[in-house]
């Protein structure tokens, strides 16, 4: 109840705030987890994404984002699950497994933090790992104008025009031998690739 009535505000007010456009829709898988997998340079991405998504979607997030109460509270039942950064947390990707093998679509982002550059950033090898692991594809996502809608540094969202495309899923197991030494750089790099098409076609539409 509680999703669905903030999904429903943020349709409404996304297109009226933010023009959002949204390319791809017919890509996003009906049924079984998946990861979506986006370009991260504002903290606009998390519920655009959201909004953007026609299925409830659950989100391995930091930790920090949770230490307030009422804050933790809602992004909890909204999916959120918490994430300790910078050292192996196991009960995290339990979870993080656990939601995809549930049939639950899963937000990660690659880069594993905001970017400020127009490049897309280093991506980290968690998200591969984890995808193999529960045998869930990857939805390559790329978004345009959160960065000037609400930039890294923080301030009070622009009513900028906001476009998200999401691309074609990838089955990395399936692209790239997981037996191979450099399945996961590989992997990696291949997805990142993805996310820059989807990136290039939201770009045009702005």
């Amino acid at each position: 109840m509680l999703y669905e009535t903030s999904h429903a505000l943020a349709k409404v007010l996304f297109k009226l705030y933010f023009n959002l456009t949204i390319l791809g829709v017919e890509n996003v898988p009906k049924e079984g987890g998946f990861i979506v997998a986006p370009n991260h340079k504002s903290g606009l991405d998390i519920p655009i994404v959201g909004r953007a998504l026609p299925r409830k979607m659950y989100t391995l997030a930091k930790e920090e984002l949770f230490k307030n109460k009422l804050i933790a509270w809602y992004f909890k039942r909204m999916g959120g699950i918490p994430l300790k950064r910078n050292f192996a947390d196991i009960e995290s990707l339990r979870l993080a497994i656990n939601t995809l093998k549930e049939g639950k679509p899963l937000l990660m982002f690659p880069e594993g933090t905001r970017t400020e550059s127009d490049r897309l950033g280093m991506p980290k090898k968690g998200f591969i790992f984890i995808s193999y692991k529960a045998k869930a594809q990857i939805l390559p996502t790329g978004i345009a104008g959160t960065d000037t809608a609400l930039p890294k540094k923080g301030g009070f969202p622009k009513p900028k025009h906001i476009v998200i495309t999401f691309g074609k899923p990838i089955k990395v197991w399936e692209k790239f031998d997981p037996r191979d030494k450099n399945f996961y750089e590989d992997a990696a790099r291949y997805v990142m690739e993805e996310i820059g098409k989807c990136i290039e076609i939201s770009k045009e539409r702005l």
